[in-house]
């Protein structure tokens, strides 16, 4: 079942899931305490764009969370949850002080939509481990699209690694995802931006 929403008591669940979805990413060792300050200002923010799969006991299995506007949308977040992401923030650089100049470009992150370019931007799409391979992940690409349409977007982004992610690549591009261009970040990842054209009015698309 896929939903549009999902509420403060799934926030824990999410960012669980998140942690497990993407063990190595840098958000998911900062913890979870600050994946839950991430799903709660995805919770509550009126940019958006929200899918979640549920299994038939109502365990949540899988989301895919992004944003109508995402050159305001980060900035926005923080300044909403300020204290929850300071403290969360605070424990991780305690952890691993290493962590802080990272931690910095993530709490300052704009969304690397292409300039002069508007759309929506899909932020991050997982799906527990244990339920891979069972199609929630199609699902949830395709109903985000389309609510990302219904919320007045023609055109949607996401970004992933170029290197050593072939499978996250095909997906996307089986997906009706188009590669926009390339670029390399200050750390030397290489990244591919793709580009989707939206059905108007939240309807599917021949490719989606």
């Amino acid at each position: 079942m896929i939903e549009h929403t999902y509420t403060a008591a799934d926030v824990p669940a999410l960012a669980a899931l998140h942690r497990r979805a993407f063990p190595d990413f840098f958000l998911s060792r900062l913890g979870e305490p600050f994946l839950r300050q991430l799903y709660l200002g995805y919770m509550s923010d009126p940019d958006a764009v929200v899918s979640v799969a549920r299994a038939q006991d109502g365990r949540v299995v899988g989301v895919c969370v992004g944003t109508t506007h995402p050159s305001g949308f980060f900035s926005r977040l923080l300044k909403q949850r300020f204290f929850g992401f300071f403290g969360a923030s605070l424990l991780a650089v305690l952890r691993n002080p290493r962590f802080a100049p990272r931690l910095l470009a993530a709490l300052t992150y704009r969304g690397d939509v292409p300039p002069g370019l508007d759309g929506a931007l899909m932020s991050s799409s997982c799906v527990d481990p244990d339920a891979q391979n069972g199609g929630i992940g199609r699902a949830l690409d395709d109903a985000w699209r389309v609510r990302a349409a219904q919320l007045g977007a023609q055109t949607a982004f996401l970004i992933t690694d170029a290197d050593g992610n072939d499978a996250v690549n095909r997906f996307h591009q089986r997906g009706g995802w188009q590669l926009s261009d390339q670029y390399v970040t200050r750390r030397g990842r290489r990244m591919n931006r793709y580009r989707h054209e939206l059905a108007p009015e939240g309807k599917e698309s021949d490719d989606g």
